[in-house]
């Protein structure tokens, strides 16, 4: 049925930001936010072994005060 109302898609009705009206990244930049990014998520990485790692001797140390009080 048509009520004379015009239906437009939700890309029409967005504003138009897209990248045209970025200015253009050097090929060097965006290399360099990539090692960045990857140097960031290796030091996550190694941050979240560390935790793993202090979690265990918690637990051991806690079995082993355990073990000697009792």
């Amino acid at each position: 049925m048509n009520n004379g109302i015009l239906e437009t898609s939700s890309t029409e009705r967005l504003p138009k930001t897209g990248r045209a009206s970025r200015s253009p990244i050097s090929t060097d930049e965006l290399s360099r936010l990539k090692r960045e990014l990857l140097q960031a998520e290796v030091r996550l990485a190694k941050a979240r072994a560390t935790a793993v790692a202090a979690e265990v001797d918690i637990k051991v140390l806690n079995a082993h005060l355990k073990s000697l009080v009792n």
